[in-house]
């Protein structure tokens, strides 16, 4: 059985740690050199500092703190309340798991500075503090998407002759994953502009 075979089953089996899944998947791109993958398996490990994925848009609400009556929904333009309903998710993937397995339903993050700063100028009361909630299922979605993702690109591989039999690949199947444009463009279409939101988990 080859690596990139090993690496289809265990993208099936959710017993499969996701972090132990990119692991597999790092290797096989690594020792194919392809470096476009390889680049995407590395900012799912360690956080994305530019360009970061469309499927790492998460849907929330942004609320504001009341000392009397705690967190409280805004009132916002259409417009405003669109731009702030979406929330782009930088942090490693290990992160995202950690959150996800210490939360119940609902997931509490904290804006940046700078969308405080406007929020503070722009709304009708007291400079406060904000928070995005949204749903555990969101962080879930995520990492399920890029548990999707790297079946596909094992799929791929597998379609186009390159298996990686004793977790080798011959040159035959390295020059074909090069010659391969759909697999070298493969993480072409995960991307979208940065958000202004930044994240962290909420106190």
């Amino acid at each position: 059985m080859g690596i990139v075979i090993e690496l289809q089953r265990e993208a099936l089996d959710e017993n499969i740690s996701i972090e132990s899944l990119m692991r597999k998947a790092y290797l096989v791109a690594k020792k194919l050199n392809l470096k476009e993958f390889e680049e995407w398996i590395a900012q799912e490990q360690n956080g994305y500092e530019d360009h970061i994925p469309e499927y790492r848009n998460i849907m929330g609400e942004i609320k504001a703190w009341n000392p009397y009556h705690g967190w409280i929904p805004m009132v916002l333009s259409a417009e405003m309340a669109d731009i702030t309903s979406r929330m782009s998710i930088p942090t490693s993937i290990s992160e995202l798991q950690d959150v996800y397995n210490s939360s119940e339903n609902t997931i509490c993050l904290s804006v940046n500075g700078v969308l405080t700063e406007w929020l503070n100028e722009h709304m009708d009361f007291i400079p406060t503090k904000y928070q995005f909630f949204s749903s555990r299922s969101e962080l879930y979605r995520i990492m399920s998407t890029v548990r999707n993702k790297i079946l596909d690109w094992a799929l791929l591989l597998e379609e186009n002759g390159i298996v990686g039999e004793n977790m080798t690949f011959t040159d035959v199947e390295k020059r074909t994953a090069h010659n391969a444009q759909v697999i070298n463009n493969y993480t072409n279409n995960f991307y979208a502009e940065v958000s202004d939101i930044d994240i962290q988990q909420g106190k």
